[in-house]
C-alpha cells in the first residue's frame, strides 16, 4: 500500500478510467514517470489533491464561466488564491507559499497586507507581503 509519491518522478492518482487507459500508461512509461494508483475508495491517500479539488468544486459550483479563455483567466486566480491567500487548516494556519518558504507568520510580521477579492466575493483574503 503506498500513501503518496515519493519522488519527482512519481505521479500519483485515483482509479478513474482516464488514469487507467493504455494511452495514459504508455505515455507515463515513454516520459519515464513512474505511476501509482490509490487503493479505490481511499481517497485519504491523495490527500492533497482531494482537498484542493474539493475546494475548487464548492466555489466552481457558485461561479458562472462563459468560456474556456475565461476558465483558465479564473483557475489561476483560484491557485493564486489557493496558495497565497488562503490559510490551510493542515499547515497550522499558514498559506502553501508560507509553508513552502519557510515563512511563520505568527512570528514574522508581513511588510504589507492588501485584502484580496475575487469571483464576486467567493474567494477572499488577506495578500500578506514579507
Amino acid at each position: 500500500m503506498t500513501f503518496g509519491c515519493r519522488t519527482i518522478a512519481d505521479i500519483c492518482t485515483d482509479n478513474e478510467a482516464i488514469f487507467t487507459s493504455k494511452e495514459f500508461r504508455i505515455g507515463l512509461k515513454k516520459l519515464g514517470i513512474r505511476h501509482q494508483r490509490t487503493d479505490p475508495g481511499c481517497l485519504w491517500q491523495n490527500g492533497r489533491i482531494e482537498r484542493l479539488f474539493g475546494t475548487l468544486k464548492e466555489n466552481l459550483d457558485q461561479w458562472q464561466v462563459s468560456n474556456i479563455a475565461q476558465l483558465n483567466c479564473d483557475l489561476d486566480v483560484f491557485r493564486h488564491w489557493y496558495n497565497q491567500i488562503r490559510p490551510h487548516q493542515n499547515l497550522n494556519g499558514r498559506t502553501p507559499a508560507e509553508a513552502w518558504s519557510g515563512i511563520n507568520p505568527y512570528t514574522k510580521p508581513p511588510k504589507q497586507e492588501q485584502w484580496f477579492e475575487a469571483w464576486d466575493g467567493l474567494l477572499t483574503g488577506y495578500n500578506l507581503r514579507y
